[in-house]
């Protein structure tokens, strides 16, 4: 039985998943701002799509889609701040922007990378 087996990973039950829905792109943007902020457990990708009612081809060629969707993970203190942030930076009010929306997380563990000794002692 290795070392590995006998670790507790605690959980932590208070935290929001943040998603951002950006049909402009501008996601590394976001993340910039978020590192700013102290949130670095984010990441995004990019997606095929468009909003309805905009065209997806443009004189018979396929549009390159720039939609981005952005996932921050945060403290349930932090969540209305950080939505507040990003509706805001992102201008969700604008029509065709975007969308952004919160779930609450059920269970989130805690990124910690061992310190020096115990990588030491391990091997």
């Amino acid at each position: 039985m290795s070392q590995i087996d006998n670790i507790d990973i605690p959980y932590i039950d208070y935290t929001r998943l943040i998603t951002c829905i950006l049909y402009e792109g501008g996601a590394t943007a976001v993340l910039e701002l978020l590192h700013e902020k102290g949130i670095n457990e984010c990441h995004f990708y990019s997606v095929r799509g468009n909003p309805i009612g905009r065209a997806s081809l443009a004189g018979n060629l396929p549009e390159i889609p720039k939609t981005e969707i952005v996932h921050a993970v945060v403290s349930a203190d932090q969540a209305d701040y950080i939505y507040g942030l990003l509706y805001d930076e992102c201008r969700m009010k604008d029509q065709g922007k975007g969308m952004i929306y919160v779930n609450r997380l059920i269970r989130s563990s805690r990124i910690a990378l061992p310190d020096e000794a115990a990588q030491r002692h391990a091997a």
